[in-house]
Parts: C-alpha cells; structure tokens; sequence
C-alpha cells in the first residue's frame, strides 16, 4: 500500500531538510576545519615515524610519514595566505636551514646506496651465471642490506622536510 502525502507536507519536508542540510551547524559537522588540530596530529605522525624508523620499522614509518604529509598537503592548500605572511623567526630559519642541508644529505646517502645495491646485483647475477653461487648469495645479501639502509635514508629525508613544514606552521601550535 503507497501512503499519499499532501504536496504541502510535501514541500514542507523539503524544505527543512534543505534548510537543515545548509544551515551553518550542519556543515561544520560535515567538514571540521580545525587547522590546530591537523597540524598537531600531523606533528605526531612525524614523531611516531621517527620512532618506527628507528627501530626499524620501515613500513610504518613510511606510512606515518605519509599521513604527515597528506595532513600538511591539506593546511597548505587550505592556508596559503597565510603561509605568504609567515615568515621564521632567526632561530627558526637557521633550523630549517640545517634540516634541509640534513635532509639533502641523507637524501644523497640514499641514492648512493642504491647505486651500489644495483652494482652489487650485477655482479651477483654475473656470479651466479658463471655458477659460483656461495659468492653471488653473499654479495646479493650486501645488496640487499644497502637497498634498505637506503630505502631508511630517503625516509629520514623525507622527515627533515616534515621538520621544515612543521616548523613553517608553528604558528598553529599557539
């Protein structure tokens, strides 16, 4: 059985429910945009990772890090006026001057290793070719080693420059 309802009622029903889907408190509901708190969730994401890659957990790491730098993706975009008027403060900017030198560094470590990981397979593979496979098990073992101390330098690149981004936006933190 299909229960008739009066236009009037109808419409009245529309209309509320308009008027309760735009009404102010509904879409703050809807999309909370309390910077201080991405930011502060951000910054914990970063220190979590930190935490994880030092006790080599790099798959968490790397997806803290990478929550991080969503949450920072979000301020930037939704922020950019005020990231035109923020400037550092001599401390500040001399921190983040040394985070990205660091930053540069270990990203430079890391492509280093993997250049060496990679020449290191090679040569395994050649090895193994020539049937010599106790020394190409060895040397594909060092390569292996160096692509995750690599893989843990470009990491901790990418944190330093989490570092500069949560030094950038500091101001949220007061």
């Amino acid at each position: 059985m299909i229960l008739a309802v009066p236009r009037q009622l109808m419409g009245l029903i529309l209309v509320l429910g308009l008027f309760i889907i735009t009404s102010p408190v509904g879409a703050q509901e809807n999309t909370p945009k309390d910077h201080s708190q991405i930011y502060k969730r951000a910054v914990a994401a970063i220190d979590a990772a930190e935490k994880k890659l030092s006790g080599n957990y790099t798959a968490e790491a790397k997806a803290l890090i990478k929550e991080s730098s969503s949450l920072f993706a979000i301020l930037q975009k939704e922020m950019p006026e005020k990231m035109k008027q923020m400037e550092l403060s001599p401390s500040q900017e001399e921190q983040w001057n040394t985070n990205n030198r660091l930053g540069q560094d270990s990203s430079a470590q890391g492509n280093r290793l993997e250049a060496s990981s990679q020449e290191k397979q090679k040569k395994s593979d050649a090895l193994e070719a020539q049937g010599n496979q106790d020394a190409a098990v060895k040397l594909q073992q060092e390569a292996m080693r160096e692509l995750s101390l690599a893989q843990k330098a470009h990491l901790k690149a990418a944190i330093y420059h989490l570092r500069n981004l949560q030094l950038t936006f500091g101001f949220l933190n007061k």
